[in-house]
């Protein structure tokens, strides 16, 4: 909105000096990340209230848990807290006139309605149990992220035709395959389901998605930034897409909203995200991780996550047929409080474990 006015009063012809500062992508992604942290550590202990008024707390019942009954009755559904903070600050210092911002915007709210109603639904039925169905939650899913490959081949999408469906391998300069139409919807529909869901079933403990998504929202948003930017994409040889750059306020602003629900939902936590702030954080890292040309780093800056759906799947699909464990629990982060790990220190070697392969994706910008 910001930029709007400004654009308005340029029009009229008033330009005062400090207008400038609104061209520059880094100083709107720090007021980005400000506001939206500001705003929720205003409003969050206030919404925290409403959520108990409101009787939306968490009702889990998970009979391999010895410990999820102490948490029984804190309030779930601070996604909301997430999405209401991102979203203010972006409607102040974001670009709306550009279809990255759009894009992201829509699925953000679009993935955290869906996790609202599965919310609200567990909430209202006071069990675990009672959320949307696997396969309602998949075909809600699905109706963004089919869209959205259609939309990603599309003439329609800002990224240069030339480079929409390539795909790049972290640390190699040049892109190793380049698929067909087709085969590139059927791929982005794959990678985005499986980002999703990797990033939603990783919520289990106080504090630790937030604190990983912040670190893979930082890496894309460095990753955007420099794409975007016609000379830096030349100097570290990747493509340069005009625009691109808007994703890092995206991001910038997403890292502020999680650090202040962070503030909420640290152990012992006041309030817990529930689907509505992960299935939103899931959607806005798998689009971000598109619109970069990023897909193939996901593996490595979220490698929590692909180790956390890879636990669930393997003993689910392969465990169970065998009527034996895999793991002692999964996902993974719960087989660590299995064999005695406390709860923080759990969540603080994650995140370290997080911080080191954040820093092997940014390695890949020079090493390639």
């Amino acid at each position: 909105m910001v930029m709007l006015v400004i654009d308005y009063l340029r029009s009229l012809g008033i330009d005062f000096g400090f207008f400038r500062l609104l061209n520059y992508i880094t100083f709107r992604a720090i007021m980005g990340m400000t506001t939206a942290l500001l705003f929720s550590l205003f409003f969050g202990f206030r919404y925290i209230l409403f959520l108990y008024r409101k009787k939306l707390r968490d009702s889990s019942g998970d009979i391999l848990s010895l410990k999820v009954f102490s948490k029984r009755g804190t309030p779930t559904g601070g996604g909301l807290l997430i999405i209401s903070s991102a979203l203010f600050s972006l409607l102040l210092w974001a670009d709306w006139n550009n279809i990255f911002m759009l894009v992201l915007v829509c699925a953000f709210v679009y993935f955290g309605l869906v996790g609202f109603i599965d919310d609200f639904q567990k909430s209202r039925l006071r069990s675990s149990l009672s959320g949307l169905s696997q396969l309602w939650k998949t075909i809600l899913l699905l109706l963004f992220i089919v869209p959205f490959a259609l939309f990603f081949v599309s003439p329609v999408n800002p990224v240069p035709p030339e480079v929409k469906t390539l795909l790049w391998l972290p640390f190699y300069k040049f892109p190793i395959l380049e698929l067909s139409a087709f085969t590139f919807i059927l791929f982005a529909i794959f990678v985005q389901f499986s980002i999703i869901n990797a990033i939603n079933i990783t919520d289990g403990m106080d504090g630790l998605l937030p604190g990983i998504s912040a670190l893979n929202l930082g890496v894309y948003a460095i990753f955007a930034y420099i794409i975007g930017n016609a000379i830096a994409s030349g100097h570290y040889l990747f493509p340069h897409i005009e625009g691109a750059g808007e994703i890092s306020v995206f991001g910038a602003t997403l890292i502020g909203a999680l650090l202040g629900f962070l503030w909420f939902n640290t152990y012992p936590a006041e309030v817990f995200m529930g689907d509505t702030g992960s299935l939103s954080i899931g959607g806005a890292l798998a689009i971000m991780s598109f619109f970069t040309k990023q897909e193939l780093l996901f593996p490595i800056v979220g490698g929590i996550f692909v180790l956390e759906i890879f636990s669930a799947l393997i003993q689910e699909k392969v465990g169970t047929p065998l009527g034996r464990r895999i793991f002692y629990r999964a996902p993974f982060h719960y087989t660590l409080t299995h064999r005695g790990i406390p709860e923080p220190k759990a969540v603080v070697r994650l995140w370290i474990i997080s911080i080191l392969l954040a820093l092997v994706a940014l390695l890949s910008l020079k090493v390639r």
